[in-house]
């Protein structure tokens, strides 16, 4: 039997963790596009990128 592990954080404390994380995001993206990649395919990196870190944080399997 698998056990399903839960994962709490607060409304407050995620949003501001956004607002920290998202101006270097959107400065990624920016160099991403500079270098010639497409909008797809940076999201669809970052997406991977994201679900890795969280699997092992999670320590779950990952499907990448």
């Amino acid at each position: 039997m698998d056990e399903l592990n839960s994962l709490v954080i607060s409304e407050e404390r995620l949003e501001d963790c956004r607002d920290v994380v998202e101006p270097d995001l959107q400065d990624l993206i920016q160099r991403a596009l500079t270098s010639g990649f497409s909008r797809e395919e940076i999201l669809i990196a970052v997406s991977e990128l994201v679900a890795e870190d969280f699997a092992m944080v999670m320590e779950t399997p990952s499907v990448h």
